[in-house]
């Protein structure tokens, strides 16, 4: 598997295939809101893919309790995640497999099977294949995606108000506005794999763009799937900066190389921003 932004998701497709999964998903952590958020999911209807984000307190206190990190659940057990699913596919589950993937004591992935021949296994062979997988798991999530979490110091916004009131006391007239449509971004993902979800991936796009601009803040229009960057110094050359966030992100994703251009675009706004 090679390394790449969307390697979590090519893991998942692999135990897809391999074990038949019908209905299940992969949730990361999600750090800014404590919850652990689909990067991949399958077989869901729309409302469970909006809602399945879960609570890492709820991961953190079951595993906790458990000796081992495969949990196999009835629905009687698992009624605190109704509110996780639709009325419907909870109404569906008879068994859900629940797969913590821990890297040094910290969870960094979830596994989520509701719908696959190995429910039916006997609970020490599911629990054996886990283990064999597990060898390899951990490591590369974090290596793939966790590791990179732990170093971007973002500041990235989803209200426009609370944006303006983050902005640094120096940054009071004018700035630097890069605008970014991330959908060329996204269908590069997307290619081998259609079920990543374009929340986080927005998200990381946003993030990264943050930290390479030394925490700059970012706004993410949520309507317009639009991801909004200040710089401070209106003076720099603007080709050259979209030049070298491109570069860096091609950089950090190599399976954007494949683009010409991304698309950033930098103009001189006054402030606080507006839409």
């Amino acid at each position: 598997m090679k390394q790449s932004y969307e390697a979590p998701a090519q893991w998942f497709q692999t135990l897809k295939n391999h074990l038949k999964i019908q209905k299940g998903a992969l949730l990361l952590p999600d750090s800014n809101e404590g919850v652990l958020s689909p990067w991949v999911i399958t077989g869901y209807d729309r409302t469970t893919y909006f809602r399945l984000r879960v609570p890492a307190s709820y991961i953190y206190n079951m595993f906790h309790r458990s000796p081992s990190s495969i949990v196999l659940m009835k629905k009687e057990d698992i009624l605190d995640l109704t509110a996780y699913f639709s009325s419907r596919e909870f109404g569906l589950i008879g068994t859900l497999l629940i797969y913590g993937m821990f890297f040094h004591d910290k969870l960094i992935g979830v596994l989520l099977v509701s719908d696959s021949p190995v429910l039916s296994w006997a609970p020490e062979m599911v629990r054996l294949l886990f283990s064999v997988i597990d060898e390899l798991s951990s490591s590369l999530l974090y290596a793939f995606r966790a590791e990179r979490q732990e170093k971007l110091t973002s500041r990235v916004f989803f209200d426009l108000q609370a944006f303006n009131k983050a902005l640094p006391p120096d940054m009071t007239e004018q700035a630097l506005l890069f605008t970014v449509d991330p959908q060329p971004i996204i269908q590069t993902f997307r290619v081998d794999n259609p079920e990543l979800d374009v929340f986080l991936m927005i998200r990381d796009i946003a993030s990264v763009l943050s930290t390479i601009l030394e925490g700059a803040p970012v706004f993410i229009n949520s309507e317009k799937s639009t991801i909004f960057v200040l710089h401070r110094d209106t003076q720099t050359d603007r080709e050259l900066l979209v030049h070298q966030l491109e570069s860096a992100l091609k950089h950090l994703f190599p399976e954007l190389s494949s683009i010409p251009g991304l698309g950033i675009q930098a103009t001189i706004v006054r402030l606080p921003l507006s839409m």
